[in-house]
C-alpha cells in the first residue's frame, strides 16, 4: 500500500528535569497508549514501530523497573483493542495518556516517545502527525515545541 509523504523533524533534547517516575504505572500505561495510538496512526503496526517502542522503553531506568514484559502485553492488548474496535482503542488510549496532563516532565517524554514511534519507518505521516498534535492538545503542549507546526501557529 502506498505511503504518504514523510514529515521529517529535528530531536530535541531532552532536559533533565523531564523525567519519569520510578514505578508510576499510571505513567507507564501513558507512554504505551501513546506509542499505541501512533503505531496504530496508518491502520497498522510496523516491525520497527514496534521495535522502536521496545528500544525507548528498555533505555528508560523508570519504565524498565515494570520489566520489558509487561509493557510489551500492555502495548500487544492495547493495539488488541484497537483490531477490535477503533473508537474504542483510541478512546483507552486517550483516557490513559490524559492522565499526565499537568505533569510538563513526563508529558515531554510522552510525546518524544511517541515522536521516535513515528519516526521508526523514515518520517512522520500526516496520519501519524495528526495523532502527534492531538496528544499535544490532550497534554496541554506547544506542538511548535516538537516542530510539528511552525512557531507563528501555522502548520508544517
Amino acid at each position: 500500500m502506498p505511503r504518504t509523504s514523510k514529515i521529517q523533524r529535528r530531536r530535541l533534547p531532552v532536559d533533565p528535569h523531564d523525567v519519569w517516575t520510578l514505578g508510576d504505572v499510571a505513567q507507564m500505561d501513558a507512554v504505551v497508549a501513546a506509542c499505541a495510538l501512533v503505531a496504530q496512526a496508518d491502520g497498522w503496526v510496523t516491525a520497527q514501530e514496534r521495535r522502536r517502542m521496545i528500544d525507548r522503553m528498555s533505555q528508560s531506568p523508570s519504565i524498565r523497573f515494570f520489566g520489558l514484559h509487561e509493557v510489551t502485553v500492555g502495548f500487544e492488548a492495547l493495539n488488541m483493542r484497537f483490531d477490535r474496535d477503533m473508537e474504542d482503542g483510541e478512546a483507552a488510549a486517550e483516557a490513559a495518556i490524559a492522565v499526565l496532563r499537568g505533569q510538563p516532565g513526563p508529558s515531554h517524554l510522552l510525546i518524544e516517545t511517541a515522536c521516535s514511534v513515528a519516526e521508526a519507518d523514515g518520517g512522520f505521516d500526516a496520519e501519524e502527525r495528526e495523532v502527534i498534535l492531538r496528544l499535544c492538545r490532550l497534554l496541554d503542549l506547544d506542538p511548535a515545541r516538537y516542530d510539528l507546526i511552525s512557531g507563528a501557529g501555522g502548520r508544517r
